[in-house]
């Protein structure tokens, strides 16, 4: 026989090599589990070789007694691992093992056994978590993510492909486990009654771990559902409060996207719905880091200039596996380009980031503030306002309101794509965002101070009017769109809804110290309402409605900050943090318990003089029952793992 016909493996899986069966060695599942359905898991190489390993390895000079015990309960604590992990008899109803079965002395985690052990954490296969969860189940939460994470703003799969791919088995585990963890808080299925919240860390958590074993420390083993994956948990770990976690595995995407090259065109030997992906993939990326680098310190990682893909086509095209040219985000942002037809609603969304990016920039990182005056034609306060109509330019939307954009987003057969529709919305209310940042009260201040008595009053009571009336039409846009029936659910829709409540609450406090009428406390009121129906599904929306109420109680020291004539006045430190975080994402979604000790302002505060709104729901309480979604996986209940997996080392007051 031809000895290159033989394929030697280097080692069996645990299920083969029980029943002496041929094992052909595929990661993470082998043909044989694949095809009988069963747990594949690859044992430590060290304990698969020690049975038939003739001359032991030498024990070092130094060990003793207590070295080779405690060897010997690490392999126990292995066999133990791959017993649970093959076994079916102790399952639940729900295909979960009996916790009873999961002793205290398991509770460590993969990195731990593989540092006694000296072996790289890659030696500890992942478990196939998965194949314990019912399909039933598992469908579930795939229908409703396509509901309402899908294009809620972004949009990475072609529905069909993706569950062909999940029926043949051929998606990486970490990519299913991080869509189960941004949809399952979503989810209505009884399996996961009063436990979203919990899953959806689990299955973050487990996620992370298969990038890390699979893909990270693997050569050669990124590809494009590596950067979706991460960039899916980005969002998970941001909108949970874990800040820094979300900031840095957002920064990891756009690295391995850039290291793939999907800042280009894609290959042309890929399909057309392929390529479409691709593009997606990268344009959810540059749609995430724009969002989240709304902070002082929190700098961008994609710039314009190097973005070559061509922007999202629509929907339809989409769906049809369909090619189509489209512009590229500097043809979108000039002028002067020939646009041969409309840009599609999720390219109006990477139209309004990319400015949006460039306001945040303007914002919180602006060196060279007292150079030139906003209001020079030359200034980039002037340009960024410049940029802003070219949504009104592309959107054929004259009077901003809803019915008008929906008008302009009939296709030719008279119907409407709810999800195209909700691109649009998010779109128009980025750039009532935009608005109310460059005239947010606090800022307008700090762009006048440098010049003085030179600062023109007329440009400082336009700035102020236009904040105020971008913040309510920014509440007006959403109310209509959730009265339409249309999603309002974006994570990001809970910072939009703050900064706009900010303003709302400043102004009712200055009306009110003028004795005239105002709709500002109605529209602070609704600010909260949105926040905290947002809450019932993020984490993060009920610590910026925590945020927003505590600001309302001190914000009538501040309502002098909408008087054109006390804009030259003098905020103590204390003050001017307060006002930085009610602009901040990265301060505003942290969890107020671990948010650092800020200064409090020098004025005495009275919140009950004042109309403070009577506290009410502050976000979901989500308990923590022992259950294990994953089915596998021990407990990890050690408090090192965490900081492993959040990528966060040290403390850190923003986890």
């Amino acid at each position: 026989m031809d000895s290159q016909g033989i394929k030697r493996i280097r080692q069996a899986c645990a299920n083969c090599r029980r029943k002496k069966t041929k094992c052909t060695g595929d990661r993470p599942i082998c043909s044989h589990c694949r095809r009988n359905r069963l747990a594949c898991i690859y044992e430590p190489y060290s304990s698969t070789v020690a049975e038939s390993t003739v001359n032991p390895v030498p024990v070092a000079p130094m060990a003793n007694n207590m070295n080779v015990d405690l060897l010997q309960r690490i392999s126990t604590i292995e066999s133990r691992l791959a017993e649970l992990s093959g076994q079916s008899a102790h399952q639940n109803e729900y295909g979960l093992p009996s916790t009873g079965d999961l002793t205290p002395h398991l509770t460590v985690t993969r990195s731990q056994l593989a540092h006694a052990r000296q072996l790289p954490p890659t030696t500890f296969q992942e478990n196939a978590s998965l194949s314990l969860l019912p399909s039933s189940i598992l469908n579930s939460v795939i229908d409703t993510y396509f509901e309402r994470v899908h294009n809620q703003p972004y949009s990475y799969f072609l529905e069909s492909s993706f569950r062909q791919k999940l029926e043949s088995s051929s998606l990486p585990q970490c990519l299913i486990l991080a869509v189960l963890a941004s949809a399952v808080r979503f989810s209505n299925h009884e399996f996961y009654a009063g436990r979203t919240q919990e899953a959806s860390q689990q299955y973050a958590r487990e996620s992370w771990l298969s990038v890390l074993a699979d893909h990270l420390t693997v050569e050669d083993n990124l590809n494009v559902h590596v950067v979706q994956t991460v960039n899916l948990l980005a969002v998970v770990d941001y909108t949970a409060g874990r800040v820094r976690s979300g900031w840095l595995k957002i920064g990891l995407a756009a690295r391995i996207s850039q290291d793939l090259h999907l800042m280009s065109e894609p290959s042309q030997w890929l399909s057309c719905s392929e390529q479409e992906e691709h593009r997606r993939a990268f344009w959810s990326i540059y749609l995430v880091d724009k969002l989240i680098s709304c902070g002082r310190s929190r700098p961008l990682v994609i710039l314009d200039e190097d973005c070559e893909v061509q922007l999202p086509c629509d929907e339809r095209s989409f769906q049809n596996g369909e090619w189509r040219k489209t512009s590229t985000i500097g043809q979108l942002l000039n002028w002067n380009s020939k646009l041969t037809e409309s840009p599609s609603p999720f390219a109006l969304v990477v139209l309004m980031a990319s400015i949006f990016g460039r306001c945040t920039r303007y914002v919180h990182q602006n060196r060279k503030m007292d150079e030139m005056p906003p209001w020079d034609p030359k200034s980039e306060f002037s340009a960024i306002n410049s940029s802003l109509l070219l949504l009104e330019s592309y959107s054929k939307s004259g009077n901003w309101q809803l019915s008008d954009i929906l008008h302009g987003s009939v296709q030719a057969e008279g119907t409407v794509d709810r999800q195209e529709i909700g691109h649009v919305i998010f779109a128009h209310t980025l750039f009532h965002l935009c608005h109310c940042l460059l005239n947010h009260p606090f800022l307008v201040r700090r762009w006048l101070k440098p010049f003085g008595a030179k600062a023109p009053a007329s440009f400082s009571s336009r700035a102020l009017q236009d904040g105020c009336d971008h913040a309510k039409q920014l509440m007006d846009l959403l109310r209509e769109a959730t009265e339409y029936g249309y999603l309002v659910e974006s994570s990001f829709y809970a910072y939009c809804i703050a900064v706009a409540g900010g303003i709302h609450s400043l102004a009712s406090h200055f009306d009110r110290s003028k004795a005239r009428d105002s709709d500002s406390l109605h529209y602070l009121q609704q600010s909260i309402e949105a926040l905290e129906r947002l809450a019932n599904l993020w984490v993060h929306a009920g610590n910026i409605a925590a945020q927003l109420r505590e600001f309302h109680s001190i914000s009538h020291s501040f309502a002098d900050l909408l008087d054109p004539g006390h804009l030259m006045d003098e905020l103590d430190f204390g003050s001017e943090e307060t006002m930085w975080s009610m602009i901040d994402y990265a301060i505003m979604g942290t969890d107020p318990s671990k948010r650092p000790l800020s200064p409090k302002p020098n004025a005495h505060l009275s919140s009950t003089a004042w109309g403070v709104l009577e506290p009410g729901m502050m976000g979901p309480a989500f308990d923590s029952p022992s259950a294990n979604f994953l089915g596998l996986t021990p407990p990890m209940q050690l408090e090192g793992v965490e900081q492993f997996l959040n990528c966060s080392p040290g403390a850190s007051n923003l986890i």
